[in-house]
């Protein structure tokens, strides 16, 4: 594998933890273009050791981003706009400088007091002011991918969802543009500039894969707690419908079951093709308020399908 790629946008579901397992069944060689199909924030086709790679998301939110992020001033502009509205910046001023008041990030965890953990109290007034900024169609271009990503990453579960009028919606979240997220769009910068990439917006239907291509697809799984837009059992047999006549190769990834959901409809539809077990551990973080949180291991079984 050429790169192993952290995603930029650290939202539940991105294949940072497990892309060696995948990459270890994905071919060597390839002529055509390698399809990343419900893309997200593109971990896998960053990852693979392929030139020609095709991005595809029906979040056009996403989409945007993705497409100016290799932007040499996307950093630049990210941190002028993180000061004008005045969010914290723990890559330029330390995190604990931040938390030097003791109300400020203080959370009862487990019975016990925890002091200097959050920084959602001071970066939710400047979080809701940008997110009705752009939802209020103020920007374009590179700055409004550049709010997209802070709405991301200082959004809670580091999310920012999209209603049904195709506005953004949440709440902030404890954390920041940190140094670890600063190097994180920077690898996925120097790995972008040194690919023939594409980011597309749309639906995986509309596209035709050609008979060298290969497609890796990670849509919305039905065994999941997340509506993920309202993913249902109709979406999932045209997507099966869909792969089996494919002219290429390709992989998916799902699960069989999340918790106590099972997906029958895949499971039954994978008796004919080769499956692969992922191997990955889940925590469930529960809670109804920061008082009564709770962490509970979450069993799954990921699997990795292919022809």
């Amino acid at each position: 594998m050429q790169n192993k790629v952290f995603s930029v946008l650290n939202y539940i579901g991105h294949k940072s933890k497990i892309i060696e397992q995948i990459n270890s069944h994905l071919p060597t060689t390839l002529n055509g273009t390698f399809w990343d199909m419900f893309s997200g924030s593109g971990v896998v086709g960053l990852s693979v050791d392929f030139n020609n790679v095709e991005f595809v998301d029906n979040n056009s939110h996403l989409q945007h981003f993705m497409q100016n992020l290799s932007d040499p001033t996307f950093i630049s502009i990210t941190e002028t706009m993180l000061s004008n509205y005045g969010f914290t910046n723990s890559s330029k001023k330390p995190r604990s400088e931040y938390l030097k008041d003791p109300n400020i990030g203080t959370c009862t965890w487990h019975g016990k007091t925890v002091s200097n953990m959050h920084l959602d109290s001071l970066n939710k007034s400047p979080y809701n002011q940008l997110i009705s900024d752009y939802n209020a169609n103020k920007f374009s271009g590179l700055a409004k991918a550049c709010a997209y990503y802070i709405l991301t990453i200082y959004g809670r579960n580091s999310n920012v969802s999209v209603n049904k009028k195709n506005n953004l919606a949440g709440g902030v979240g404890p954390l920041d543009f940190g140094p670890r997220a600063k190097s994180k769009v920077k690898r996925y910068q120097e790995i972008i500039r040194t690919k023939n990439v594409q980011f597309s917006q749309g639906d995986y239907f509309n596209f035709k894969p050609l008979k060298d291509d290969f497609v890796y697809m990670d849509p919305p799984y039905l065994a999941s707690s997340f509506t993920y837009g309202g993913w249902t059992e109709d979406d999932e047999r045209r997507l099966l419908n869909w792969i089996d006549d494919l002219p290429c190769a390709w992989a998916l990834s799902n699960t069989f079951t999340s918790g106590t959901k099972s997906n029958i409809i895949l499971q039954e539809w994978a008796k004919t093709k080769n499956v692969v077990f992922i191997q990955k551990k889940y925590r469930k973080w529960a809670s109804k308020g920061k008082a009564t949180a709770a962490k509970k291991v979450k069993k799954n079984k990921e699997v990795l399908i292919l022809p």
